[in-house]
């Protein structure tokens, strides 16, 4: 008797066991994504750093044109969310505002788009699934230009051949990208290409390198046309659930590169870059000038250049890489032993609208390093808030600056004494242009350099 009662009890421990776990599929009880997810992406080309917050709430976070936030974890319910940039003072202004539903179990994606230059703000929504060694993928363009694209894509290597047609991209329409297998198989980790095409034609008009998806999770593709300095060309970025995203620009896209002659007047430079397959190209640059863009095709170049008039102000062998989508700026310049030199850096990808990303270089060789203030109305060079410290010869620092009218002053330090250098006022940067700001020797000035805010 006591072995059947001991076999009845167990067999009632099994079954109360079995109901529990049959209950797991339960959300309301335990729900693999119990929470409401969140994120934000700045698809607005004009916009500056963009902040998003809870009205009346904490900030969430940020993101500049073509960035997203992290994916932030809330709790269900309804909120009024505002986004804002910052002022000159650093005071909040409102860009928009939304009211949105946030359910258990959804990804909630708020993009910031334009519409013939009007913000739009709008929320996409879908539900999280638990995905095994598999990803989803989402397909959605914020292009200016309101061009649709057919979107294709092949397996790691694949060429436009081996690619399928999956669906269109038209501006703000959001949809689930289907596998070319049929909507009952999921894509698998790994590494594909995206392939575009205008509507309807079976030419390409871009192609992204292999885009490794690693993670078992939700994945946008969200097509934008690039701002700043090398504008109006489509990027393709890659989102998942980080602050990271992963742009890819069309593998046959051009550069461009501009250079600046800071030489002594009269000193007219011819700058080279030779490339492979008899890709070159060429300019010539008067004293204190600088260039238009040239734009070139992509790859590795040897950059040389030598003086008109003196022969032996002249280098070669300089190596310029120049990939797919760069804008780079070449800065030529005596050295310390009068030797010709150059200085090469990239230049923003930014709108310069709001925000202005000044590319701060430093070609005096009096001094061990110069500082230098950029100087508001209201401020002094003890409060001013925006400077450069430590630039060293031939070296530049990038620095952000919010629009406003500004005095721009150089120091150096000599025995523990401050000597201020050089001072222009009324500075107003360029929307629309990327700046760059050389401290150079100038003889025939009273101080003996001079400030040039070069656009």
């Amino acid at each position: 008797m006591k072995n059947k009662y001991v076999v009845h009890y167990l067999l009632m421990l099994l079954t109360l066991l079995v109901s529990a776990c049959g209950g797991s599929d339960n959300k309301d009880s335990d729900p693999t994504y119990p929470d409401a997810y969140l994120q934000f992406y700045n698809g607005a080309s004009s916009s500056a750093l963009t902040y998003m917050k809870i009205v009346d709430g904490k900030t969430l976070g940020s993101a500049s044109y073509g960035d997203v936030t992290s994916l932030l974890t809330l709790e269900r319910g309804d909120y009024s969310l505002a986004l804002y940039r910052l002022d000159t003072d650093g005071k909040e202004v409102l860009i928009d505002e939304i009211q949105v539903t946030l359910k258990a179990g959804e990804k909630n994606v708020l993009v910031m788009s334009e519409n013939a230059s009007a913000t739009e703000l709008t929320l996409y929504q879908f539900a999280r699934e638990e995905l095994n060694a598999h990803l989803r993928l989402f397909g959605l363009s914020v292009t200016n230009s309101n061009q649709e694209y057919d979107l294709y894509m092949a397996n790691a290597g694949g060429s436009f051949a081996d690619a399928h047609k999956l669906s269109q991209l038209t501006n703000n329409e959001f949809s689930e990208v289907v596998h070319w297998d049929g909507a009952n198989v999921d894509f698998t980790l790994g590494e594909y290409v995206v392939f575009l095409t205008l509507p309807g034609q079976s030419e390409p008009v871009f192609q992204s390198a292999n885009i490794n998806f690693t993670f078992s999770t939700e994945y946008l593709l969200i097509l934008r046309e690039t701002a700043g300095a090398n504008s109006g060309h489509i990027e393709l970025d890659v989102i998942a659930n980080a602050s990271t995203v992963s742009t890819y620009p069309d593998l046959n896209e051009t550069a461009q590169y501009r250079i600046y002659n800071s030489l002594a007047e009269g000193l007219t430079a011819q700058v080279s870059l030779e490339g492979i397959s008899g890709n070159t190209s060429a300019a010539t640059v008067n004293a204190h000038t600088l260039s238009a863009y040239s734009a070139v095709n992509f790859g590795d170049y040897r950059l040389s250049a030598q003086v008109e008039s003196e022969t032996a102000l002249v280098f070669n062998n300089r190596l310029l890489t120049l990939n797919q989508g760069d804008s780079k700026a070449i800065v030529l310049y005596r050295n310390q032993e009068s030797q010709l030199n150059v200085l090469t850096f990239d230049e923003s990808k930014l709108p310069q609208v709001h925000d202005f990303n000044i590319q701060v270089v430093n070609l005096v060789t009096d001094y061990p390093f110069i500082n230098v203030f950029f100087v508001r109305s209201d401020e002094t060079l003890e409060t001013a808030r925006y400077h450069v410290s430590g630039l060293n010869l031939a070296k530049n620092k990038a620095i952000t600056l919010p629009q406003d009218n500004y005095q721009i002053v150089v120091l150096a330090e000599l025995d523990n004494n401050k000597l201020l250098l050089d001072r222009i006022e009324g500075v107003e940067f360029m929307q629309g242009k990327n700046t760059i700001m050389t401290f150079e020797s100038e003889p025939n000035s009273a101080t003996g350099f001079k400030i040039q805010v070069l656009n």
